[in-house]
């Protein structure tokens, strides 16, 4: 078993920007590529602000280096989530969980992600983000010490027989015209994500967001390649709950109308609405889903926001609140919690989504890529940044190399 020598942190950048979900949902107008207005969100130091990074290097008493980086989501700090990161500040946390390993000694990658979700500093869990960028590092050497690829380490803890391309799914952000276009002509199986965050971009009355649906489907008809059938998989961000005032029956009602406009693509709906907590976003999706069953809507509803732990996850399945669930890599830590979020979806019939953010990096992206391959994820999301072409290259290639990997390696 290895054993850890040293640990590096630095600063870095990370591919998108920090954005206060609460600020633009409260009103705050785009000044360019910016907003105007002060955040509302504790830890934000804008309304957008560049993403940042830390970029972590673990030694093994070997030698071999694995790479890892600590990141947060677009929307760090709201839904029950960490505040984005800060070096700064996250930097005590990261020398205490480097002393803690140095000290644990041999640990397999599985033994140290466990003592990594274990510590505590200051009487809580490491920042998320902290535990996300050590396993990605602590995956990487442990790979790097038995050379062999990443993937192999996750097949031991999933029981992978035999991995095969996933499909991706695209975010467009607030390019949502200009983005889907390179969506279809890449191919892409899962699509667009639509970015409806604000009123001004759903509509007072969801008219902007029915009318974009119907664009996109003839949009598929006019780029695509021939028998090119994407699913549709947008998101609201809770604004058609704060458009209807939480009301069921309205909620309903338009996504049927929102199928109707999709006419014959799968569609799925992330984040339709949020209540105050998990309890009652869990409580407001499940009465949804089972409305929408009643009328015969074959609408998949998709959890994000306050489904941010195992034990997040576990609520939704139990209550049957969604059909799918983002796992949303930086938000649950370890890498080794996504996979036990994952086999908690498929144990309850779920479908399995492998997500993350646009505000991660290119090293945070191909580790959890090796998670997807791992544990046979229905989907996972080309990451980062918002420009599309890279996420889907960055993973779609991560893939090819892990499964040349897999056949050369094992």
């Amino acid at each position: 078993m290895p054993e850890l020598a040293w640990l590096d942190a630095v600063p870095g950048e990370a591919a998108f920007y920090a954005d206060d979900l609460m600020a633009i949902r409260a009103g705050a107008e785009h000044d360019g590529f910016a907003y105007r207005g002060d955040p509302i969100t504790p830890g934000h130091l804008a309304v957008r602000s560049p993403a940042r990074a830390i970029l972590l290097r673990v030694e093994m008493a070997s030698g071999a280096v694995g790479w890892g980086d600590a990141v947060s989501v677009q929307y760090a700090g709201v839904g029950g989530r960490d505040a984005p990161v800060d070096p700064a500040v996250l930097g005590v946390e990261i020398d205490f969980a480097a002393r803690s390993l140095l000290e644990a000694g041999e640990l397999d990658f599985a033994a140290a992600c466990q003592l990594v979700e274990e510590l505590r500093f200051d009487g809580r869990p490491l920042h998320t983000a902290v535990r996300y960028g050590l396993s990605q590092a602590l995956l990487n050497a442990n790979a790097a010490e038995a050379g062999r690829s990443p993937i192999h380490v996750l097949a031991e803890l999933t029981g992978l027989e035999e991995p095969e391309l996933l499909p991706v799914y695209a975010q467009s952000g607030d390019e949502r015209e200009l983005n889907a276009d390179r969506m279809i002509l890449r191919g892409v199986e899962v699509l667009p994500h639509g970015l409806f965050n604000s009123l001004a971009s759903f509509g007072h009355d969801g008219a902007l967001f029915l009318r974009y649906v119907a664009w996109l489907r003839r949009r598929v008809a006019e780029l695509g390649a021939p028998g090119y059938r994407p699913r549709f998989h947008l998101d609201l961000y809770g604004m058609l709950g704060q458009a209807v005032a939480l009301d069921i029956n309205r909620m309903a009602g338009f996504l049927i109308e929102a199928e109707t406009a999709a006419e014959g693509f799968p569609l799925a709906i992330e984040s339709p609405c949020y209540g105050r907590d998990v309890k009652e976003t869990v409580e407001l999706l499940s009465r949804l889903r089972a409305e929408l069953q009643r009328r015969g809507s074959k609408v998949t509803l998709v959890a994000d926001e306050f489904c941010n732990t195992d034990d997040d996850v576990a609520q939704f399945v139990a209550a049957e609140a969604v059909d799918l669930i983002q796992i949303k890599m930086p938000d649950l830590g370890s890498l080794t919690r996504a996979v036990a979020a994952a086999q908690v979806c498929r144990a309850a019939g779920l479908g399995v989504f492998i997500g993350g953010s646009c505000a991660e990096t290119e090293v945070s992206a191909i580790a959890s890529t090796h998670v997807a391959l791992a544990v046979e994820a229905n989907q996972v999301l080309a990451k980062p940044g918002m420009g599309v072409d890279e996420g889907v290259t960055i993973v779609r290639n991560a893939m090819r190399r892990a499964l040349v990997d897999w056949e050369r390696v094992s």
